[in-house]
């Protein structure tokens, strides 16, 4: 027999509580990645907006890990001139966003050839042997 002192026990209330949605981490962007989006966004020729692009990929930076626009050595002729040739851009995909990223490149952005670059050829170019089991890596996106 339980001891309640004469007192009644009260109705309980039960009540639930819902825990606010985790957002996902913010991505803080280096300052050589953002060194390169400002290369990339006064970067323009032909179907290539480098404004655009570089917009929406600091808007969408949880889709990648970096991106980089090389330069050729035709650009040491011009750059006086204030050409800059660039051509190709290279995006290193987070997990599960690199067909999304070509698609966007195809799509918005009118890159006219997209190539994959395997597990193999990605430690080479990176110089890490820290790659998963994939064929999918990372890509580029060329513009004619």
């Amino acid at each position: 027999m339980s001891q309640n002192n004469g007192k009644k026990k009260q109705d309980v209330k039960v009540e639930f509580t819902i825990s606010p949605v985790l957002q996902q981490v913010e991505k803080k962007i280096s300052d050589a990645q953002n060194f390169q989006l400002e290369v990339i966004a006064r970067t323009n020729f032909n179907n290539f907006n480098g404004k655009k692009i570089a917009q929406w990929l600091r808007e969408n930076h949880k889709m990648w890990r970096t991106v980089l626009l090389p330069l050729d050595f035709i650009s040491l002729r011009d750059m006086d001139h204030g050409h800059w040739h660039a051509d190709t851009l290279f995006i290193y995909p987070e997990e599960g966003y690199g067909f999304k990223l070509e698609e966007i490149m195809k799509d918005q952005f009118h890159a006219d050839e997209i190539h994959w670059i395997g597990r193999e050829d990605a430690m080479d170019m990176l110089g890490t042997s820290d790659i998963k089991d994939t064929s999918y890596v990372m890509f580029s996106a060329w513009w004619d």
